[in-house]
């Protein structure tokens, strides 16, 4: 029995060590354009300080957009290369917030300043597939990021609807390949 304890400790540990994300293949800044829109993200490696639950390498990033050559949105600024969780991402320039598991997948908080979801607490249910070393595929999901904000409830079944739970899109593409400048 100590045996096989012993060994299941092992494959644990082995496994926790090899499905770290390397973050690094992400870092950089990613452009999507098409016709007259440039959508752009910029992610860095950080450090999110959570108190006496310890550290966390994550993905910092921000965000910028322009159309017909007017910038709409531009949230790509200095970052801090450490955070602390107990203040709001978004006033410390952190308006992608990502961390993974896996090498080629994060899964984001997504801070929109426009559309500004749940008071700008910023949406889960995004999401970054490395698809080469210079291809990613952006997505954001409005419905599950506010699923898992409701815990499970659908906004159908809120009533009344308070007015953060109502889907109001995002001020960015939602579903683009990017290219690595």
């Amino acid at each position: 029995m100590k045996r096989i304890y012993m060994f299941l400790v092992f494959v644990l540990i082995c496994i926790g060590v090899f499905s770290q994300a390397n973050y690094d293949a992400f870092v950089g800044t990613w452009v999507y354009q098409k016709n007259d829109t440039i959508f752009k993200i910029k992610l860095q490696k950080g450090i999110a300080k959570y108190g006496q639950f310890g550290d966390k390498t994550k993905i910092f990033g921000g965000y910028y957009l322009s159309v017909k050559g007017v910038v709409k949105e531009n949230y790509i600024k200095t970052i801090p290369a450490k955070w602390d969780a107990s203040i709001s991402a978004p006033s410390c320039n952190i308006y992608i917030n990502a961390i993974s598991n896996t090498s080629n997948y994060l899964g984001f908080t997504f801070y929109d300043q426009s559309k500004q979801h749940l008071n700008g607490k910023g949406i889960l249910g995004g999401t970054m597939d490395l698809l080469a070393p210079n291809k990613l595929h952006w997505k954001l999901n409005e419905k599950e990021g506010l699923w898992v904000a409701l815990e499970g409830d659908y906004i159908e079944d809120m009533i009344p609807s308070p007015e953060e739970w109502i889907p109001r899109g995002f001020s960015v593409p939602v579903d683009v390949i990017m290219t690595k400048e």
